[in-house]
């Protein structure tokens, strides 16, 4: 039997995932999983999950639904969607303490401006803090806010101007910087809630 089965709605959060998972860094032991994409994508997380995981109970021994509040169709606070979808999974036969579902708001680019000289790289900017100076003065991050308010928005901006990058981003730089960015300066609510959630499942002691 698999460790572990996520359900997912785009490419994006498939391959964030698989980095993070694939990773050593983030305070877990190896896990054995498979990756799953919804084909109604975010409302279909929400609505969907525990009918299409409910096959996977018999092959794996935990489940993670992981998707965007952007998208999924509803306006409810992302810890409200994730318990509303946590007590289907229950329903669906899976033990509470073997499910969880990961709200990301507004979407999985809130995950990328968390400080670390690889997002900058991989955007073709030389370094964080002259990319969060542009994104300031192109006013899409204020001063006093950790983050930009609209992380896809700040994104398709910093690559239209940046200095070394040509091309469009895809599901292969969420990947590779997925391996490799620092995450401990990545304090986005639904991160930490994933991060803990592993690391509480899978120690590396185990």
């Amino acid at each position: 039997m698999a460790d572990l089965v996520v359900l997912v709605p785009c490419a994006d959060i498939e391959k964030t995932v698989q980095g993070l998972l694939e990773r050593g860094s983030l305070g877990i032991r190896g896990v054995s999983f498979l990756v799953v994409r919804h084909p109604m994508r975010d409302s279909g997380c929400r609505d969907g999950a525990a009918e299409l995981l409910r096959p996977q109970r018999g092959e794996h021994r935990r489940a993670l639904v992981i998707f965007d509040r952007h998208g999924c169709g509803s306006d409810d606070a992302r810890e409200v969607i994730q318990q509303t979808v946590e007590r289907k999974l229950v329903l669906s036969g899976w033990k509470p303490e073997c499910c969880k579902a990961i709200v990301i708001d507004p979407e999985v680019e809130a995950w990328l401006w968390n400080g670390s000289p690889h997002v900058a790289r991989a955007l073709g900017w030389r370094s964080y803090t002259r990319l969060r100076r542009y994104l300031r003065r192109a006013c899409l991050w204020p001063a006093d806010a950790p983050k930009p308010p609209d992380p896809k928005r700040a994104l398709k901006r910093a690559l239209r101007a940046a200095p070394t990058r040509r091309g469009t981003w895809n599901e292969q730089d969420f990947l590779q910087l997925a391996r490799r960015m620092t995450l401990r300066g990545c304090v986005d609510p639904a991160f930490v809630e994933l991060r803990d959630t592993l690391r509480r499942w899978f120690p590396p002691d185990s």
